[in-house]
C-alpha cells in the first residue's frame, strides 16, 4: 500500500506546483523579451555608430580635423569625409586608405606622405595641393582637379584619373602603370621621363605636352589629341594611337615598333631617326612629314598620304606602300624597290604597276 504524504491539505500542494510553473514561465518570457530588446538595441547602436563618419577608426581624429583643419599622422581609414571643405588642411603622414572624399575641397592642402590607397577622390578639388610621396594606388580620381598640384614621387598605379584635369602639371618621372586616363586633360603638362606603361589615354588631351624619354609602351591613346606634343626618344612600342591627332608632333628617335597608328592625322610630324618596324600606318595622313633616317621596315603604309613629305635615308625593307600617295615627296638615298609600291602614286604622278 503506497502512502502519499502532503504538507498541508491534499488540494493545496498541486495548486502551489502549478503556481510555480506559471511563475517560471512568466520569468522565462520576461527574460526572452529582455534579451530580444537587448539584441535590437545593440543592432541599432551598431548601425548608428557605422553611420557616423570615421567612428569606426578614429572619431577623435575626425573631430580634430573638423575643428582645427589639421590631423597629422591620423588613422582615418574608411572615414567618410565626402563633400567636406578641407581647404588648406594639414593631413600629412595620415592613413586615409579607402576613405571617402567624394566632392571635397582640398585646395592647397598638405597631403605629404598620405596613404590614399583605394580612396574615393572623385570630383575632388586638389588645385595647388601638396601630394609629395602620396600613395594613390587604385584610388578613384575621376573628374578631379589637380592643376598646380605637387605630384612628386607619387604612386598612381591602377588609379582612375578619367576626365581629371592635370593641365600644365609637372608629372616628370612619375610612375603611372595600368592607370585610367581616358578623357584626361594634360595640355602643356610635363611628363618627361614618365613611366606610363599600359595606361589608357583614349580621348585624352595632351596638346603641347612634353613626353620626352617617356615610356608609353603598350599604352592605349585612341583618338587622343597630341598636337605639337614633344616625344623625342619616347617609347611607344605596341601602343594604340589609332585615329589620334598628332599634327606637328616631334617624334625624333622615338620607338613606335608594333604601334597602331591607323587613320591617324600626322600632318607635319617629325619622325627623324625614329623606329617604326612593323608599325600599322594604314590611311595615315603624313603630308609634309619629315622622315630622315627613319626605319620603316615591315611597316604598313597602305593608302597613306605622304604628299610633300621628306624621305632621306629611309629604310623600306618589306614596307607596304600599296596605294599610297607619294606625290611631290622629297627623296634622297631611298630605294622604293625594297618595299611594295603596287598602285602607289609615284612622285612624278604615275601610278606604279603591280608586280
Amino acid at each position: 500500500m503506497n502512502i502519499k504524504i502532503f504538507y498541508g491539505t491534499p488540494e493545496v500542494a498541486p495548486r502551489m506546483a502549478n503556481q510555480r510553473i506559471i511563475k517560471n514561465n512568466k520569468l522565462s518570457l520576461q527574460v526572452r523579451q529582455i534579451y530580444r530588446w537587448m539584441g535590437i538595441s545593440i543592432m541599432m547602436l551598431a548601425a548608428v555608430c557605422l553611420a557616423i563618419p570615421g567612428r569606426s577608426q578614429d572619431s577623435a581624429g575626425v573631430m580634430r580635423l573638423m575643428q582645427t583643419n589639421q590631423c597629422q599622422a591620423c588613422i582615418l581609414t574608411g572615414a567618410n569625409l565626402s563633400n567636406t571643405d578641407l581647404t588648406g588642411a594639414d593631413l600629412s603622414g595620415s592613413n586615409l586608405t579607402s576613405a571617402n572624399l567624394l566632392g571635397s575641397d582640398l585646395r592647397g592642402a598638405n597631403l605629404t606622405g598620405v596613404n590614399l590607397t583605394g580612396a574615393n577622390l572623385q570630383s575632388v578639388n586638389l588645385r595647388g595641393a601638396n601630394l609629395t610621396g602620396v600613395n594613390l594606388t587604385g584610388a578613384n580620381l575621376s573628374r578631379s582637379q589637380l592643376v598646380g598640384a605637387v605630384l612628386f614621387l607619387i604612386n598612381l598605379a591602377n588609379a582612375d584619373l578619367s576626365e581629371a584635369n592635370l593641365s600644365g602639371t609637372d608629372l616628370s618621372r612619375i610612375y603611372i602603370e595600368q592607370a585610367n586616363l581616358n578623357g584626361a586633360q594634360l595640355q602643356g603638362s610635363n611628363l618627361t621621363g614618365a613611366e606610363l606603361f599600359g595606361v589608357t589615354l583614349n580621348n585624352a588631351n595632351l596638346s603641347g605636352a612634353i613626353l620626352n624619354s617617356a615610356n608609353l609602351s603598350g599604352a592605349s591613346a585612341r583618338q587622343a589629341f597630341l598636337q605639337g606634343t614633344q616625344m623625342q626618344g619616347t617609347s611607344l612600342r605596341n601602343a594604340n594611337l589609332s585615329r589620334s591627332n598628332l599634327r606637328g608632333a616631334l617624334l625624333t628617335q622615338a620607338d613606335l615598333s608594333g604601334a597602331d597608328l591607323w587613320n591617324a592625322d600626322m600632318h607635319g610630324v617629325v619622325l627623324n631617326d625614329a623606329i617604326l618596324i612593323n608599325t600599322q600606318l594604314r590611311n595615315v595622313q603624313l603630308q609634309g612629314a619629315s622622315l630622315e633616317g627613319t626605319i620603316l621596315s615591315g611597316a604598313d603604309l597602305e593608302g597613306a598620304i605622304l604628299t610633300g613629305a621628306t624621305f632621306r635615308n629611309v629604310q623600306l625593307t618589306g614596307t607596304n606602300l600599296r596605294g599610297a600617295d607619294l606625290t611631290q615627296i622629297e627623296i634622297e638615298n631611298v630605294d622604293f624597290t625594297q618595299g611594295i609600291i603596287c598602285d602607289a602614286i609615284l612622285p612624278d604622278g604615275r601610278t606604279a604597276r603591280c608586280r
